[in-house]
């Protein structure tokens, strides 16, 4: 009996050695406050409160033992600087960071993989795509796609002359070849070329590009060609609008709906990224397309954003019943209602936000303090990465004659999404809400001799303690300090 326990115990033991990853190391100049951190995605993609902190000693050395079910592609941050974490249940990774000039040495039994990841410079955008330049699509063979072939063959040559087993290699190869497929899909996107032109040349280009994985490991680049893909079969669908017959083919062949105002219907109640969940699905093998589902989700709760998350929610749970990620997606929608269902007081909403013409006349009734405004929307990736930042803020100035509001530019039929995103997120301070029509005048008011930058999300300005619009720029909540003192030098007029 002794003997069976033993053997139970030690088979118990090798089971959870196997199911985590060794991550040491050592870094140095790391700044005052900061700490080394290391995130392990749920699915795929990255998220803030998926980081561990690995924390550091005097001398500088870390060190964890990371819960890890399957092979994944992480991420490594030291200071400003970042890196792709190849990981691998069972085994390890000894790592050297400098924080002043973002230097990293690897060792351990996962040095060589990381090491060559971290060189092929997959977590960066490729050179062609740096800056805003952009060539026309004639010279884009020349200019873009031939350089980079010289450089993929070299680095393919780099990869093959690895110590790297056959899989291994074919999943960087693989990688490398996604990151010019979104980087060049990017690339065309924001050329500013005529609408037919770049749709023929994405549907030139991806036309021969297969959905399926490449390699036995899925990575970030493939994860992001998802999402290049679904443009495709997107742009490929409505080049054929003006051929009945083969628009209703298409519709049906990608998203499962040939009639387009029944898919519009969707589009109006479940919003755009169901419409790209439906393309997933009819696409991508079924491992995938629960992936991209459940990664949908997490981004939606994430934000915030409840009632958007249930019906893709409601998809999984239907479409894979026994997903592994369920229950924590389950979780964090319970999390997300209990917040929902708590009444603050410090978030307001007046009854006459629909009626206001002026900004300037609104700000009036709080005079005596400075009102920071926050022009921002819900659809707005930015706005809400800023947001982040916003308890921070309110923090610094608590107690102090400042004011926050918050106009929203979103669709009538978004209002029950808006109340639902403050609430959610708890937004404390005054919240108005415009659609894209009546919001004009209000820019024309804020910045009636540029007109150029009316229509840029999130913008901020400030009124100072007599209701007056202050002339200078107004720094976002991100950049912390320098707002910080914008708002203290008012405060002290």
């Amino acid at each position: 009996m002794k003997r069976i326990l033993s053997i139970a115990v030690a088979w118990y033991s090798c089971l959870c050695a196997y199911a985590q990853f060794d991550l040491n190391g050592r870094v140095k100049n790391l700044p005052a406050g900061e700490t080394v951190t290391v995130n392990i995605p749920f699915v795929f993609g990255y998220f803030e409160d998926e980081n561990k902190p690995l924390v550091a000693d005097k001398e500088g050395n870390f060190g964890m033992v990371l819960p890890l079910a399957e092979e994944k592609i992480g991420y490594l941050r030291w200071g400003n600087h970042k890196a792709f974490l190849w990981m691998r249940p069972g085994t390890g990774l000894s790592v050297e960071l400098d924080a002043a000039n973002g230097e990293i040495t690897f060792g351990g039994p996962m040095a060589t993989p990381n090491r060559l990841l971290h060189e092929l410079e997959l977590s960066t955008a490729p050179d062609f795509y740096a800056g805003s330049t952009r060539v026309g699509a004639n010279a884009v063979l020349d200019s873009v796609i031939r350089p980079y072939a010289v450089q993929f063959k070299a680095k393919a040559m780099q990869i093959d002359a690895s110590a790297l087993n056959s899989h291994e290699k074919e999943f960087l190869k693989a990688e490398l070849h996604d990151q010019f497929l979104v980087y060049l899909d990017l690339y065309v996107r924001t050329a500013k070329w005529p609408q037919e032109v770049w749709s023929k040349f994405i549907l030139d280009g991806m036309e021969g590009e297969k959905p399926q994985p490449r390699s036995y490991l899925r990575g970030p680049m493939y994860y992001a060609f998802i999402d290049t893909y679904v443009g495709f079969l997107e742009t490929r669908v409505f080049a054929n609008r003006d051929n009945p017959t083969r628009f209703a083919e298409l519709l049906d062949s990608v998203y499962g709906i040939s009639n387009f105002d029944s898919l519009n219907a969707v589009y109006e109640r479940n919003g755009k990224a169901y419409i790209d969940w439906l393309a997933v699905k009819h696409a991508f093998d079924a491992q995938t397309a629960e992936e991209y589902l459940a990664k949908q989700i997490r981004s939606f709760y994430h934000d915030g954003h409840l009632s958007e998350g249930e019906c893709l929610l409601d998809d999984l749970r239907t479409s894979y019943s026994n997903s592994i990620y369920l229950k924590e997606l389950i979780s964090k929608k319970t999390s997300l209602a209990n917040r929902m269902s708590k009444a603050n007081d410090q978030i307001i909403v007046p009854e006459d936000y629909r009626t206001f013409t002026s900004i300037k006349t609104f700000v009036q009734q709080f005079k005596g303090n400075v009102v920071y405004l926050d022009i921002w929307g819900t659809w707005c990736g930015p706005c809400k990465m800023e947001m982040r930042d916003v308890p921070q803020l309110k923090e610094r100035f608590a107690g102090k004659p400042v004011v926050f509001v918050y106009l929203d530019m979103d669709d009538d039929n978004k209002d029950a999404r808006w109340r639902e995103y403050i609430q959610v997120n708890g937004i404390t301070g005054v919240h108005l809400r415009k659609n894209n029509l009546d919001i004009q005048p209000i820019w024309n008011e804020l910045l009636p001799h540029d007109k150029n930058l009316h229509g840029r999300y999130p913008s901020y300005f400030l009124f100072d303690k007599n209701g007056n619009l202050v002339d200078e720029s107004v720094k976002r909540p991100s950049k912390k300090e320098a707002l910080y003192v914008q708002i203290e030098n008012y405060i002290r007029k």
